[in-house]
């Protein structure tokens, strides 16, 4: 790396694309729902004093609605839902039946909170049709969504950088907050723990190391850089340790997808990058709060249940509860009040034991059809038709590989990042045969 090539270059992306679907999506994605989810819980602990409001925040049922806005945006525009069901393969259709069957079955029949598991079933199937609907409003004229959609996730970290800053800089005093005491890693903008906070610029931070890596010739920083910067040093000030380990497999998988080893300029670029992040997060870190690092004692490896945060309890209770009702689960978020550790978790950070013990074997199994097919098909037409989408495809594995650990698969606003990436690249790939 050498001075020249370090030089701030400040060109921005959206000249002739500003009104596009991927750059309303990415400002939708990125700042406005963020934003708003900030303001409608101003929390300073790790629930709110109004349960129903606790109980719209855990749901994030904000960016549902988001989605449905989509959604009646895409009908509007001539979107038919039977105009893309008809044509479906065999398979899919009959794994999008099972998926259904496994979503509401038990979630009506069995559940103990029969509201909120609707709740939850009918906003997969809102997920389902987000993507249709992207699907559906991505066109021709948008090819430059690898520079559209990523600019708006990147703007809405600047605005999150600032909305943090300000939750810590001028807290409240602890007597006005709920619970009198100011629990430092629940209170990020809009977010329910530090560990949320981390998934979702670890996906953006995953997003342009795909970009940096997709360089052939290094020159001078761009936005891209900057945006990579800042996901990263939130990343690592946050102390999401499955967020890092995420974004380096999913880094990896470019690189062998790719079959391009990266230049020495490429390496020190993310190199630098990084570290000049690291040394910015850990100047930054909260004294009196431990969970925001990365690595607090070498007693934190002296079992593989405390490494794990207790993950290792909560997978052997989520996978033995589910073996008492194996063929139809739960009910939808039935992890909240059939398991519990000492502490109850809105999903057991696996997607799979989620899949599992909220649908059972019925629903579960269309479920993963649905995503391998998809991932499989997204996957293909990266490699053959679009390398320019690594970078899109580069953060889809991080968020997915991030849900072996977290709940990405969950939480609505990392459905919609997942659900619109995957729509993003189908679509573009679509378009690509015909034009051939």
């Amino acid at each position: 790396m050498d001075a020249k090539s370090m030089t701030p270059h400040f060109a921005l992306p959206f000249r002739g694309v500003a009104g596009s679907v991927p750059a309303l999506l990415g400002l939708l994605l990125g700042v406005v729902m963020p934003i708003l989810a900030a303001f409608i819980y101003p929390t300073y602990m790790h629930h709110m004093g109004n349960p129903f409001y606790e109980w719209t925040r855990l749901q994030e049922v904000p960016f549902v609605f988001a989605e449905l806005c989509v959604v009646i945006w895409a009908m509007a525009r001539g979107m038919e839902l039977r105009d893309y069901v008809a044509p479906l393969p065999r398979d899919i259709k009959a794994a999008l039946a099972l998926f259904v069957a496994g979503l509401f079955t038990s979630s009506l029949l069995v559940s103990e909170q029969v509201l909120t598991s609707v709740v939850i079933s009918a906003s997969m199937c809102v997920h389902v049709m987000f993507g249709v609907a992207v699907y559906h409003l991505i066109g021709r004229g948008d090819a430059h969504v690898s520079r559209a959609l990523p600019y708006g996730l990147g703007l809405g970290l600047i605005a999150l950088t600032i909305l943090t800053a300000w939750k810590f800089l001028a807290p409240p005093p602890a007597s006005s907050v709920y619970g009198g005491v100011i629990e430092w890693h629940a209170a990020l903008p809009g977010f329910i723990s530090v560990r949320h906070f981390g998934s979702w610029t670890g996906a953006i931070a995953a997003l342009f190391a795909g970009f940096i890596l997709a360089r052939k010739e290094q020159g001078k920083l761009d936005w891209r850089d900057w945006f990579f910067l800042l996901a990263i040093g939130m990343t690592i000030w946050s102390g999401t340790r499955a967020a890092i380990l995420a974004i380096a497999v999913a880094c990896l998988i470019q690189i062998v997808g790719t079959r391009r080893f990266p230049s020495f300029h490429t390496i020190g670029r993310l190199s630098i990058l990084t570290g000049m992040g690291a040394v910015l997060a850990w100047g930054l870190l909260p004294a009196a709060a431990p969970e925001f690092r990365l690595f607090q004692s070498a007693s934190e490896y002296s079992s593989l249940s405390s490494a794990g945060s207790g993950r290792v309890e909560m997978w052997t209770l989520a996978f033995q509860r589910w073996l008492d009702a194996p063929l139809f689960g739960w009910g939808s978020g039935s992890t909240f009040w059939e398991v519990f550790i000492g502490w109850r978790h809105t999903q057991p950070h696996n997607f799979v034991l989620q899949f599992l013990i909220s649908w059972g074997i019925v629903g579960a199994s269309g479920a993963f059809w649905l995503l391998g097919r998809t991932v499989w098909r997204a996957q293909r037409i990266v490699l053959r038709q679009q390398p320019a989408l690594w970078p899109l495809m580069t953060c889809l594995y991080t968020l997915l590989g991030m849900a072996c650990l977290e709940g990405m698969l969950h939480y609505p606003r990392f459905i919609m990042l997942i659900v619109a990436l995957m729509a993003i690249i189908l679509k573009l790939g679509a378009e690509s045969r015909e034009a051939a």
